[in-house]
């Protein structure tokens, strides 16, 4: 009996009380150093190797994985300072313009050699002046269909269906856009930036830019228009 109860009250030493013993006494291998070079784990490459060798390779390890976690942020800085800088330099030509022209030159400009985007498209709706055809909706129901895509924002991230790429881009490689609609009730147009990767542009991306380009064009447009007519 008294050895059945004593079986019970032992604790029943497992890898969860060993990994528990040792996270609280951390300085466990320093008191009983003789014991690293008496250990040893399984290595897939070297065979067994000692609990020192082992904890080097994954510091190394570690530290690698810890480089090229760097590297890519620093990468990611250098494309997100090339980005801020080309936006920066397009809202200052934009507010220099005098034309629509000047304005879809700095656009392309900016989106085709800074950015290498070479896919944009600008759709004036109503223009009081006579335009491009390229730059309409061939039928009210080609608006209206992208007009869907701005339910819940002037700015839409993300990938079209063949359709709605068609009537922007017709036969270019588009698999991501950047698409904003324009004016307070987007009456003015749609404009739209077009990628051939299909992870360029998605919803989950910060849309700060976006948002800044769009209300600088729904406000820099009518007056364009107007001037150009008046011109």
């Amino acid at each position: 009996m008294n050895d059945n109860k004593q079986a019970l009250d032992t604790p029943v030493i497992d890898d969860t009380l060993i990994r528990a013993y040792l996270e609280q006494n951390p300085d466990f291998f320093e008191r009983h150093d003789d014991l690293l070079s008496r250990l040893s784990v399984s290595h897939e490459r070297k065979g067994s190797v000692s609990l020192v060798e082992r904890q080097q390779q994954k510091l190394r390890e570690r530290v690698n994985q810890l480089e090229e976690e760097i590297t890519e942020l620093m990468i990611n800085a250098r494309r997100n300072e090339a980005i801020f800088k080309a936006y920066s330099k397009l809202y200052v030509q934009l507010l220099n313009c005098r034309t629509l022209q000047q304005a879809l030159d700095a656009l392309s400009d900016t989106f085709e050699d800074d950015l290498g985007l070479s896919a944009l498209t600008l759709k004036v709706f109503d223009s009081p002046i006579e335009v491009s055809d390229q730059l309409v909706f061939a039928a009210d129901t080609h608006r209206q269909l992208l007009s869907k895509r701005f339910e819940e924002s002037p700015i839409y991230l993300g990938r079209l269906t063949e359709q709605e790429r068609k009537l922007l881009f017709q036969d270019e490689a588009v698999h991501s856009v950047a698409l904003m609609s324009l004016g307070d009730q987007g009456e003015v147009g749609m404009f739209a930036v077009g990628s051939s990767q299909a992870d360029h542009f998605e919803p989950a991306m910060d849309p700060l830019l976006i948002n800044q380009l769009q209300a600088l064009l729904s406000a820099l447009l009518p007056r364009l228009l107007v001037d150009h007519e008046a011109a």
